[in-house]
């Protein structure tokens, strides 16, 4: 996989667009209004997990840049922001053009999705926490991030246990159409006895 460079991350901002919000937000140095937050949320909740994850991963890293001094959970913010940007920006970048991802290669996108957002979300909190100044931008735009963090999480879990349980009902019709039945244990019947039969399912 190639290093993502300054182009890329330009790019990312421009087509991500909360990036570029967030560092504005951080510049100004005036407390978030309710208007801001929730063009924020909104901006957010209409990407799809993986864009979502990048977009929060972009924002926190330039977050962490501003407290990694004086916030020791910053740093492994930084760090974890940086790791995300770098696996999935190349490919993102690459696909941004194409078709909507389904089927196994949707799976294959989403398989990390949820853990890498939920730990974007546990860091985000934990720098919030340490910011000790409520009114300040970061403050506020921690919480939305980690809001919009664990809400994707759920979505990427959803869509997940979705295809599992396609893939699972396709295995299935296929079984059917193939004429495979369940095999059954037997044992010899035997007077005054109640034999329970079990089926053996074959490895998969």
């Amino acid at each position: 996989m190639s290093a993502v460079t300054k182009e890329d991350v330009a790019r990312l901002h421009a087509y991500l667009v909360v990036p570029v919000a967030v560092g504005d937000a951080l510049q100004s140095q005036a407390p978030l209004d309710g208007e801001t937050q929730y063009g924020l949320h909104v901006a957010l909740s209409e990407i799809d997990p993986d864009s979502a994850l990048l977009a929060i991963a972009l924002s926190a890293y330039r977050i962490a840049q501003d407290f990694t001094g004086d916030i020791p959970v910053a740093s492994a913010l930084k760090m974890e922001a940086d790791k995300i940007i770098q696996d999935y920006a190349p490919d993102w970048l690459a696909h941004y053009h194409s078709h909507p991802v389904q089927g196994d290669d949707l799976y294959e996108l989403l398989s990390h999705v949820p853990e890498d957002l939920e730990c974007m979300a546990d860091l985000l909190e934990s720098v919030q926490a340490s910011i000790r100044d409520e009114e300040h931008p970061a403050h506020t735009l921690c919480s939305v991030l980690a809001i919009q963090a664990r809400a994707h999480m759920e979505i990427a879990d959803y869509v997940l246990t979705q295809l599992d349980n396609e893939a699972i009902e396709q295995m299935e019709e296929f079984d059917e159409e193939c004429g495979l039945k369940p095999q059954v244990l037997f044992a010899p019947e035997t007077a005054g006895s109640n034999i329970i039969l079990f089926p053996a399912h074959k490895r998969r």
